[in-house]
This record gives structure tokens, sequence and C-alpha cells, in this order.
């Protein structure tokens, strides 16, 4: 979208005043018209004077063109800095690279900070090494957050521990919502409980 006239450049004086916030909506400009080397600039600019928005977009722009250790060098820049989308990025990396226990601890520190993606991403971790009180409650904070994949996950996670009346309902939350998994989940509980009339109907939807 182009910014209406005089903007820009009222943009830049700021930026090249030192504004670190100029700094940072200009490199967002110069992003979304794709002028990656002018975006990584102001970025470095905003990131140098300590705007940890601007380090965790230029450790994703860095990322993204293959630049690994300097990108992660700057995520950890700006999750020391409390950035939470930081914290969440480079736990994923760390979780990409095989660094599981690293990953978890930064996964952990963004589902803190309220990251839902992190909250999520967390259970699902901890599921994978049998922490299942601990999934559970993550799991549950996502749902509670909006998370339509987390309540369905959630509902897996009860029906493997035998909570069959509760999975069946998370099933059933997310497959109001239009989750295809969650219906065909919903419609598997349902046929092992003997109801098959109404598993066949959720079969149908999740089928579309």
């Amino acid at each position: 979208m182009p910014l209406p006239p005089g903007t820009l450049a009222s943009l830049r004086r700021a930026a090249e005043r030192g504004d670190g916030t100029a700094m940072h909506n200009l490199a967002h400009f110069y992003h979304d018209h794709s002028d990656y080397e002018a975006a990584e600039y102001w970025f470095r600019q905003a990131a140098a004077a300590g705007h940890t928005r601007s380090m965790n977009n230029l450790a994703v722009l860095l990322d993204q063109f293959g630049a690994l250790d300097e990108a992660e060098s700057w995520y950890r820049r700006a999750a020391a800095g409390g950035n939470r989308n930081a914290m969440f990025n480079l736990a994923t990396m760390l979780f990409q690279c095989g660094d599981r226990a690293e990953a978890e601890t930064w996964y952990h520190h963004a589902a803190m900070a309220g990251h839902v993606d992190a909250m999520y991403n967390l259970a699902r971790l901890l599921e994978d090494h049998d922490r299942l009180d601990a999934a559970e409650a993550w799991y549950d904070e996502a749902a509670a957050q909006g998370d339509i994949d987390a309540v369905n996950n959630l509902g897996l996670l009860l029906r493997r521990r035998g909570a069959l009346t509760e999975a069946r309902r998370c099933f059933r939350r997310a497959a109001d919502l239009g989750h295809p998994r969650a219906m065909s989940n919903l419609a598997d509980l349902l046929e092992s409980q003997g109801a098959h009339r109404e598993a066949e109907t959720w079969y149908r939807r999740a089928a579309g």
C-alpha cells in the first residue's frame, strides 16, 4: 500500500535522526515493497538502537536468505530483550536443528509471555516425551486462547488418557468450529461408543 504524499520522506527524516520506531517502520515499508536490501539496512539500524521487534524481523529476513548463524544471534538478542515472537522463532529454529531441550526452554518462555503458537508447540513437544500432565495443561491454555488445533489435540490426549467424555467435548467444540480432523476424531469416538448414526453424520462432514 502506498504511503500518503510526504509520509515516506518524513519517515526517512525521522529514521535518519535516530528514531527507532521510524527506522522500524521504514524497514517494513521497504520489506513490503520487496526492497530487501533497504529493509535489511533499516532493520539493522533499528536493531542496533535496541529495537527488539527490528531484531526479530532482521533475524527473520536473514533466516529466509540462509544466514542462519547471524539470524540465530539476532533471535537470541531479541528474545533476551523480552520479544516473545523472537522467543518463538528461536525455539522453532532450535527444534528444526534438533536441539529439543533448548527449544523447549524458549517455547516455554514464549508461552509464559502469552504466545499461543508457542503454547501449542510446547504441548506437542511435551506430549512427544510422554509428559502428559504438562502437555494437557498447555493444550488447555492454548485452547482457552482460541487455538482450534489445540482443542483437537487436547481431545486426542484426553482420549489417550481414557477421559472419553472430556475428549468428546473437545472434539465436538473443534468440529462445531469447522475443524475437519476434529470431525473425523469425533466420528471415530462416537463409532467406538456405538453412536453409529451420529458418527456417520460427522464422517460425512469431515469428508466435505
